[in-house]
């Protein structure tokens, strides 16, 4: 199974951080910030070097990115796809599809959330060939990420009243991917609203569980207290010693 992480975003809201420094490659000890979910990608099995290929959307701050995973990382190969232009996380995905013409679905995640080897696996052993990963919503964060689920299946993929979140971790088919048109209000293309109108037609897209949301991107209580409260957590899940 082959694997793609979206990491073009521009960081706004890291403010004046964000004009030098591509948001995932935050460092985290001596590591940058993407590349603990990438050694969990590799940890979890789910994908196997020699064999699968890492892509990763890059725009923002790119060659930060290119230089740091190079072309292969821990004998994953690794491939990169531009993204021109800020045009959506369902933009990418359609970008992807269309570039690498995948015969089977993805391992999909926003490069500023944290991934256990866990939630990779999972995903990867789950029988719908679209899945989310939910975890509870951090108060305060945008409410629209909110889902409901009923038998094992998603039916509101934002916009829900359930306690669980799509935390931007996915297995993605290939046709859902090539079927992301529709722009918003701003322009952009995003997943979750044309990921709706697919479930509405019919689609079937189940999800798993994780137990906490960690990505750099969040807002609660204020975006500066949630970077430090993530970087302390992945820290301590990834047994590094000493303050932050």
């Amino acid at each position: 199974m082959d694997a793609l992480c979206l990491a073009a975003g521009q960081g706004t809201r890291f403010g004046s951080l964000g004009r030098y420094l591509q948001k995932c490659m935050y460092p985290v000890g001596l590591t940058p910030f993407v590349a603990y979910s990438v050694h969990n990608l590799l940890r979890s099995g789910a994908v196997r070097p020699g064999r699968d290929r890492l892509t990763l959307v890059i725009g923002h701050h790119g060659d930060q990115v290119r230089r740091y995973f190079g072309d292969a990382y821990h004998g994953l190969a690794v491939a990169y796809l531009d993204q021109a232009r800020p045009e959506g996380t369902g933009h990418a995905l359609a970008l992807a599809q269309e570039a690498l013409r995948p015969a089977s679905s993805l391992l999909c995640w926003l490069a500023d959330a944290y991934v256990p080897a866990t939630s990779f696996a999972q995903l990867a052993a789950h029988r719908a060939d679209t899945v989310l990963t939910l975890a509870p919503d951090p108060a305060g964060e945008n409410p629209r990420v909110r889902t409901d689920v009923r038998d094992g299946r998603v039916v509101r993929a934002l916009q829900g009243r359930g306690p669980g979140a799509d935390m931007g971790v996915w297995k993605m088919a290939p046709d859902v991917m090539r079927d992301m048109r529709d722009r918003g209000a701003d322009g952009e293309i995003r997943m979750l609203p044309n990921l709706q109108r697919m479930i509405d037609a019919g689609r079937e897209v189940g999800y798993v569980e994780a137990r906490e949301w960690l990505h750099l991107g969040g807002t609660a209580p204020t975006p500066e207290a949630n970077v430090l409260r993530v970087v302390d957590r992945v820290r301590a899940l990834e047994g590094l010693e000493g303050p932050a």
